[in-house]
């Protein structure tokens, strides 16, 4: 009996020491969790947060009962939504127990912040997921030192664009998969008419600013999918990602009238400066990028002999055997896979102002009156405000949390188009500067590059209104 109750006393004191242990367990993870020198959260299946430390606080800008209202979703970079998202469906699905990743958050303030984060999923008794406890480090500053050191190297140092290595490597990267893909390409060759002249009349800081002025221009004139940079001197590359020799043309015609409009204070007036642009356009074939610069070289070459201040073009020969399924067309550029949003009515609309920009630019080359293509850039018109309307209602609807920015540059976009529509009415603009906005700033730019920053939203909206 004496036997019995010593044991009973033993389980009884080993009991209140394992509760002890649990008690001092709990007590030091909330303390290691609360005072953690990295962000440290519990978050739900669901997305909310359920708890969060002062160190994460401070990474986002929020306060904890600020956050206790949100999802981390919320605040998460649309960029990295998706990928977050897969990894929490995949631990929920019991395929893989922790994840690490790169990701940006949204500060309160305005600005993005990164970080590394690192997740595991604590489960019931039942098995159920009980929460994700997520650990987050700050590392914005390693990024910014390591964007400046990739800058550094690809950055020409005076114009700030890409500079010649990175210009020549990235080209090669997209001929080669240009020809894989059969897609239409254009290398233009950029050269300041008489820059000389400037150095030897003005001195070299004047000339170092007509190089500045001039890349800034050709930088803001270009697609974001489009390479250019700084070759060397006063001369100055592009590649044409996806265009065809029409498209090509009309760009070159853009960049080369913009710089024209340009101008450099010299310290007793101001100077004004042009350019001669020599263009290879081609689809697919075996030629290397040098060739294809030697090409453009030689268009560039005739463009200064026969007056400077001009586009001159060579366009590649294709075969008739190969011409079968060429993509040399505005329209085709849209519809691979990856420009879909997923959302019935965006796609759908997005399809019918490609459809109506290709009717447009096959109306151009057929040397319509231009009354017709008015009649067209009205009708166009019209389909980009109602698109922008219902896409409005629809970005909204889905929680974007850049609306009100991506708002506003519709409302500049229409501004934009009623004066210009404005101007060809009255024939201060031509046909090829009408197209070029609604083609290139419009449809190609717009839709193929601000449309896709909120893509990843939509899930949580409806498919279509």
């Amino acid at each position: 009996m004496k036997q019995i109750m010593k044991h009973t006393r033993l389980n009884r004191m080993s009991r209140n020491a394992i509760t002890c242990i649990d008690n001092s367990l709990d007590e030091l993870f909330a303390s290691a969790f609360h005072f953690a020198a990295i962000g440290m959260a519990l978050v739900a299946p669901s997305g909310a947060w359920i708890h969060v430390n002062e160190s994460f606080c401070s990474i986002v800008g929020y306060t904890d009962e600020e956050l206790y209202s949100m999802t981390f979703q919320d605040i998460t970079h649309p960029e990295d939504l998706e990928a977050d998202l897969e990894y929490v469906q995949q631990m929920l699905a019991g395929t893989i127990k922790t994840y690490k990743m790169e990701k940006k958050y949204f500060h309160k303030g305005g600005r993005t912040v990164n970080v590394h984060l690192s997740v595991s999923l604590v489960h019931n008794h039942d098995g159920s997921p009980a929460f994700f406890i997520s650990q987050i480090q700050d590392i914005t500053r390693e990024k910014q030192l390591e964007a400046e050191l990739v800058r550094h190297a690809t950055e020409d140092s005076l114009t700030k664009v890409h500079n010649r290595r990175y210009f020549l490597e990235a080209s090669a990267r997209e001929i080669i998969r240009g020809a894989r893909f059969r897609e239409p390409q254009a290398v233009l060759m950029i050269d300041i008419d008489h820059f000389k002249n400037v150095n030897d009349l003005y001195g070299h800081d004047v000339g170092d600013e007509v190089l500045k002025v001039m890349a800034m221009s050709c930088q803001e004139t270009l697609r974001e999918i489009d390479v250019f940079g700084r070759l060397g001197g006063e001369e100055f590359g592009a590649l044409l990602i996806n265009t065809d020799a029409e498209m090509s043309f009309l760009i070159a015609e853009r960049v080369r009238k913009n710089i024209q409009k340009c101008s450099v204070d010299t310290g007793n007036g101001s100077i004004q400066f042009t350019v001669s642009i020599g263009v290879a356009t081609f689809t697919g074939g075996l030629q290397s990028l040098a060739a294809r610069l030697k090409t453009a070289d030689q268009a560039l070459y005739k463009a200064k002999e026969t007056g400077r201040n001009r586009v001159e073009v060579v366009n590649e020969v294709v075969q008739p055997s190969e011409a079968h399924g060429l993509q040399a067309s505005f329209v085709q550029l849209a519809w691979r896979h990856e420009y879909e949003s997923g959302n019935a009515t965006i796609d759908s609309q997005h399809k019918t102002l490609f459809n109506l920009g290709n009717t447009m630019l096959s109306a151009m080359i057929a040397g319509q009156s231009e009354q017709d293509i008015a009649a067209m850039a009205t009708d166009l018109s019209t389909h980009v405000v109602k698109h922008f309307k219902d896409e409005d209602s629809i970005f909204r609807a889905a929680g974007y949390p850049l609306a009100d920015e991506h708002s506003r540059i519709h409302n500049a976009l229409v501004q934009g188009m009623k004066e210009l529509l404005e101007k060809f009415a009255v024939g201060t603009l031509s046909v090829g500067e009408l197209f070029s906005f609604l083609a290139l700033d419009v449809i190609s730019g717009h839709l193929l590059t601000e449309d896709r920053k909120f893509f990843s939203y939509l899930s949580k909206g409806e498919n279509a209104l």
